[in-house]
């Protein structure tokens, strides 16, 4: 549960486009028109030049598209004119989008060449998918405040510039965070409204962000919890504000009362009565709590244009009871309350745990749209970078969805220690940034097992801490912009190898010689992932060997100070091939290399007592690569790329 104490940013005035600032001499930024793409359209890609060379620029813009490692048509060009060395101009490239199949991604990769040849390079990613839950990339959105008493807003851009910035950071869906007037009513009719936390909204700027995202295909998800009313210490309460929630539909700290229960026996956000607290608890098993609750969510939607909505939770409960003095049911808590709200709502419904309490339910009998969880480095949750892949074993195992499994967004913040002080919480952020190396081990281990890393909030800033998406968030630097932005764009452009149907695989698992390595992620060790994909066998190496056994232990980098890998050249592998279908090419691609391009490799084949196997040599390993060989991939869903 991301606590409900928030600011986020002032969006008024029109601006530039706000987009993720690259560190070429040249390639300032790319976006694109839309966040997903049908197969046939034509995808308008914007590049934003801004000349950092040493004299005025005159050539061409290359635009060379692949799937897989594979030439996917023609290069489409675009000349450029003079641009004077300071200048800025924007060239727009109209690239036709592939018609091999839905749920797949494609690398761009665009080059500005001169007179003396490529002056600069940068890619970005399409994603032809006919909705956004397959592939779930949530941002979070916040900016649709215009004051707050504890703190100013920091950035201004419009609503559609921010969501031109969250485009070209490529998410394909908004949760929009903390904009319900109380949290048992989240609509009011009007146009300014101060909220629970004193934020005041304005539903013209919630309503522009709604648009703007629709206008890039992006959804939008409204914030709420599951569960939560006002109560004694916001006042009115829930019990004298005409809204007509019952306190007999509340979850109560004893079953004492039963019967003839009071506020003051009634559960609270964060432990404790109700009655002192500025949240209480309903049962979310009563049906008078779910009718009320699905009513006004409704109104709400309908009224705003929401696509769908966000439910929140408080995670792990104690044993807690009904107003009759019976003990909770827990067992189906999470997924019968996403199930009641899919139906009632007719909208896509997520919906956060907030722990791996209840989890296997959800993900097994809920109709969510896809999977969201709140991943904490607490013993009882992720203790290490190899927790995330059995966390994607389990829900995928869970959920055993067909055609396609359930898409997976885990939330986490990183640097939490850093970003609490005092310091790092003063505006403007100059002083504290993130760590580089522990911000990409963890999206290298979130990605490689086959998740979306939810941690992006307007401005380009990211989530520093355990429970705030908002301005207390640790600064960024150009070297982590380009290196984040890179790391996006590669799970977009491969998205099929990394996220769709994917498996642990079932050969002999492969060896790495010439540098230490092993099968989970340990300390000093080069982790070895090994999956399949119907025609594919998939190898990840996630460089370690800096590391020791403290933090391999907090995968949030909590200081921001994780150490950066040494890089490694010339890797020999020995990789161990599945089933007996005909062996194609050989590919390799990192993030950390040439902005994502894939490059084939030689291989030759052998047997031995393990099994048949194909032996390579990996270029060069900084934080992650991932390889692939086609593996009976003409019988593949993946045969055209």
């Amino acid at each position: 549960m991301k606590k409900i104490v928030l600011a986020a940013l002032l969006l008024l005035a029109p601006c530039a486009h706000a987009m993720p600032t690259l560190t070429g001499g040249l390639i300032q930024s790319i976006n694109s028109d839309r966040a997903i793409y049908s197969q046939g359209a034509t995808a308008t890609v914007t590049v934003t030049l801004h000349n950092t060379l040493q004299s005025s620029f005159s050539g061409t813009l290359m635009a060379n598209v692949t799937g897989r490692g594979n030439q996917i048509g023609s290069p489409i060009t675009a000349m450029v004119n003079s641009i004077p060395a300071g200048a800025t101009q924007t060239v727009t490239l109209s690239i036709p989008v592939p018609q091999n199949g839905n749920y797949r991604g494609y690398l761009v990769d665009i080059a500005a060449s001169g007179s003396a040849g490529v002056v600069d390079e940068q890619t970005t990613a399409l994603d032809v998918s006919p909705d956004w839950t397959i592939y779930p990339r949530q941002c979070w959105l916040t900016a649709t405040w215009t004051g707050w008493p504890y703190h100013s807003p920091q950035v201004t851009s419009s609503p559609e510039a921010n969501a031109a910035d969250f485009n070209a950071w490529h998410c394909n869906n908004l949760q929009f965070f903390n904009m319900i007037y109380r949290w048992h009513r989240p609509y009011v009719d009007s146009m300014v409204y101060v909220n629970g936390d004193q934020l005041t909204q304005d539903q013209r700027l919630i309503m522009r962000s709604i648009g703007a995202a629709h206008n890039f295909g992006m959804g939008t998800l409204a914030y709420i919890p599951m569960y939560s009313v006002n109560s004694d210490a916001m006042q009115p309460n829930f019990l004298n504000d005409g809204s007509g929630v019952q306190l007999q539909w509340g979850m109560f700290l004893n079953y004492t009362c039963g019967g003839a229960c009071k506020l003051t026996d009634m559960a609270s956000f964060g432990g404790g009565s109700a009655a002192t607290s500025s949240i209480g608890l309903m049962d979310p098993t009563n049906t008078n709590w779910q009718a009320y609750w699905a009513q006004q969510v409704s109104l709400w939607l309908k009224k705003y244009g929401f696509d769908g909505v966000f439910i929140d939770t408080y995670g792990t409960q104690p044993q807690l009871y009904n107003f009759q003095g019976h003990g909770i049911d827990y067992s189906h808590m999470l997924s019968g309350f996403t199930n009641m709200a899919v139906s009632a709502l007719n909208a896509p419904v997520v919906l956060n745990g907030a722990a791996s309490w209840l989890e296997q339910d959800q993900a097994t009998n809920s109709h969510e749209a896809y999977h969201f969880r709140e991943v904490w480095d607490h013993p009882d949750d992720i203790t290490s970078y190899d927790g995330f892949h059995a966390l994607s074993r389990n829900v995928w195992s869970w959920a055993n969805r067909t055609p396609h499994n359930v898409g997976l967004d885990w939330d986490m913040g990183l640097d939490k220690v850093l970003g609490n002080q005092s310091q790092c919480q003063n505006a403007p952020l100059t002083k504290c940034t993130f760590g580089l190396p522990g911000a990409l081990y963890l999206e290298a281990s979130i990605m490689a097992t086959g998740a979306h890393h939810n941690w992006l909030t307007d401005g380009d800033r990211f989530i520093s801490n355990d429970d705030y998406p908002f301005w207390m968030t640790v600064g960024t630097t150009p070297a982590f912009i380009q290196a984040e932005y890179d790391y996006q764009t590669f799970g977009v452009a491969y998205e099929k190898l990394l996220r769709d149907n994917i498996s642990d695989s079932t050969n002999t698992h492969s060896a790495v010689t010439g540098v230490s390595s092993n099968i989970t992620a340990t300390t000093g060790n080069v982790w070895q992932l090994e999956f399949h994909r119907s025609g594919f066998d998939i190898l990840h190496l996630i460089n370690f060997t800096s590391m020791n056994a403290t933090q391999m232990g907090d995968v949030q980098d909590p200081n921001g100070d994780y150490p950066a890998p040494e890089t490694r050249t010339n890797v020999a592998v020995k990789m161990y091939r599945t089933g007996t279908g005909t062996l194609g090419k050989l590919y390799i691609a990192s993030p950390d290399t040439s902005h994502g391009k894939a490059q084939q490799l030689p291989y030759t084949t052998g047997s031995d007592s393990g099994g048949w196997f194909i032996t390579f040599t990996v270029p060069s390993l900084k934080y992650w690569d991932m390889i692939w060989l086609e593996n009976g991939v003409g019988s593949s869903d993946y045969a055209a790329p």
